[in-house]
């Protein structure tokens, strides 16, 4: 199961790195939070991707939440 999730991880930074998967598509192929996903593409020292559209979609999804 671990070597699974590692793979499904391992993609995710993959397609994050080539800018083929948003932030939040990162998260959803990994299995993880965004803030997750964050922390782990720290961790692999992958610089973010972030655009405007990440950012307001990111706001529009708090704003949801709250």
């Amino acid at each position: 199961m671990r070597q699974k999730r590692y793979g499904k991880l391992m993609h995710a930074i993959e397609m994050y790195k080539k800018g083929k998967a948003s932030i939040g598509k990162a998260a959803e192929i990994a299995g993880v939070s965004i803030s997750e996903i964050m922390d782990i593409l720290t961790e692999f020292g992958v610089k973010s991707n972030l655009e405007v559209e990440d950012y307001l979609e990111g706001l529009k999804n708090l704003r949801k939440h709250w």
